[in-house]
């Protein structure tokens, strides 16, 4: 299905829940009213530039509140709506991840790792990066923000990878033969980029016990980032990370971040373990 017509089945989806009054958006005969229910909520979601309340998805879609909330608890149930605990605000499980996975081609990996990197960014306040390795440099696919902390790298920029966390983690699990066709002496970005292809190499090392990567002010002065890799067999070595001002971190922040970073890869790459490409 093409990307129109998933777009125009979408609408289609949308515009047959009960909040339509027009007489042409009317349900056809046959159709199953309570699954048109479901996926409009499903749609709703996944449209909204935020998590979504109870109270936001009531006033939307203009459903009975007894039957909302069976719906909700029937989606989160089966992991096609996730709960924040905290907030009560509804977001995309994974269970939705898993089916639109299941028709991902290879320029698809951004629309599976996006929403993943969106949640961590809500809930850490934190932007947000996904890169990808091409060769020996990385570029950025996407930048995510939160409202009041913006570190604003471009999107589509390309920079050495071993200048970035992003790039380091990706290289770490993919970039053997980049690396080993690097210069002796590698440029420079910044006083604290890595110097030499042997340093790279030492480094790299250690990214790999640890499982994430650092930048230490090593592609901007006075952003400090960490990063992991996404690293499935037959999809790009794809990143996601963090970035900060340096005021704000400290080495014992950007290690409490590797954590929920490593358990979203690990997701995120038993989706696309399963995702074929064609």
């Amino acid at each position: 299905m093409t990307s129109n017509n998933r777009a125009r089945a979408l609408k289609r989806t949308a515009d047959l829940g009960e909040g339509s009054s027009s007489p042409s958006k009317s349900l056809p005969q046959g159709v199953n009213r309570s699954v048109v229910r479901a996926l409009g909520i499903l749609v709703d979601v996944s449209r909204a530039d935020k998590p979504q309340s109870f109270v936001d998805l009531q006033t939307k879609l203009k459903l009975p509140k007894a039957s909302l909330h069976k719906l909700l608890f029937t989606l989160e149930s089966l992991n096609f709506l996730r709960r924040d605990e905290e907030t009560g605000r509804y977001s995309m499980g994974w269970a939705a991840y898993e089916i639109s996975a299941g028709a991902a081609r290879p320029v698809d990996i951004l629309s599976i790792v996006s929403p993943v990197m969106h949640r961590l960014v809500e809930e850490h306040n934190e932007t947000g990066h996904i890169g990808v390795l091409d060769g020996a440099e990385e570029i950025i696919l996407e930048r995510v923000d939160p409202p009041h902390q913006v570190i604003r790298l471009a999107i589509g920029r390309r920079t050495p990878a071993y200048c970035s966390s992003g790039g380091l983690a990706t290289l770490a699990v993919r970039g053997e033969a980049a690396v080993a066709a690097l210069p002796d002496k590698l440029k420079t970005l910044t006083p604290n980029t890595v110097k030499t292809r042997k340093a790279l190499q030492a480094r790299l090392k250690d990214i790999r016990r640890s499982g994430f990567a650092l930048d230490l002010e090593e592609a901007y002065a006075g952003v400090r980032c960490v990063g992991v890799a996404i690293d499935v067999p037959g999809w790009p070595a794809a990143s996601m990370s963090f970035s900060l001002p340096l005021q704000r971190a400290s080495m014992k922040r950007l290690e409490q971040l590797a954590a929920p970073l490593l358990r979203a890869a690990r997701e995120v790459e038993s989706v696309l373990v399963v995702t074929p490409r064609s």
